[in-house]
């Protein structure tokens, strides 16, 4: 008798892990959730990325990133020359040699974007005061764009007065100020014309060396 309800104990304990092991499969297929590109297993075992086809209901942007922050987006059409593309494809038409990566976190998502090393068109006259090498300097751009230095005046920092020094000094590290701070640095050290510029160093005249 105890043997019977031992076996019959075991027999229940079998069909509970088998509907929790169904259960389990069940939901992995049909979650939606996640990348559009998920893991899968060999019939080694070992997992691998599995990177399906472009479908008829996957969306796709181009995106242009400039130094300046800016992003250019384009939709590009899912056309029947698309669907179907396998990834390894996409990055053939895509390829990182020439700037580009390919952004799939959102599910049944495609961002191929190309970092540009320029500023975008709206930015192109944008000028803005900070520091380079220790001397007061002017960038391309606007705040928070400090990639190219267009002119360094012949003004060390160091010998101006202590509150431009430390101006200037969050001018140039720009992104890491508050959104107050970053709206008072705008309006003295971000110009949108080469006029009001020259007008902002006529200023700083008496402290050329």
């Amino acid at each position: 008798m105890f043997r019977r309800k031992k076996e019959s104990k075991l027999m229940y304990v079998g069909i509970a892990i088998i509907f929790l092991a169904c259960f389990a499969s069940a939901y992995g297929i049909y979650s939606k959730n996640g990348t559009m590109y998920r893991p899968g297993t060999t019939a080694s075992g070992n997992t691998k990325e599995v990177r399906p086809a472009i479908g008829k209901d996957t969306l796709i942007f181009e995106e242009i990133r400039y130094t300046c922050g800016d992003r250019a987006t384009t939709r590009i059409p899912t056309t029947s020359d698309l669907i179907g593309m396998e990834f390894a494809a996409l990055v053939s038409e895509y390829p990182s040699e020439e700037g580009w990566s390919i952004d799939d976190t959102k599910e049944n998502t495609l961002i191929l974007a190309r970092n540009e090393n320029r500023v975008c068109l709206y930015h192109r006259d944008y000028r803005h005061l900070g520091i380079s090498d220790g001397f007061l300097a002017v960038y391309e751009g606007p705040l928070g764009c400090n990639h190219k230095v267009l002119l360094r005046e012949n003004i060390g920092v160091e010998n101006l007065p202590p509150e431009l020094q430390n101006e200037l000094v969050m001018a140039t590290a720009y992104e890491n100020q508050t959104q107050d701070t970053q709206g008072l640095l705008k309006s003295l050290y971000e110009f949108e014309t080469e006029e009001k510029l020259n007008s902002a160093l006529e200023n700083f005249d008496e402290f050329k060396q």
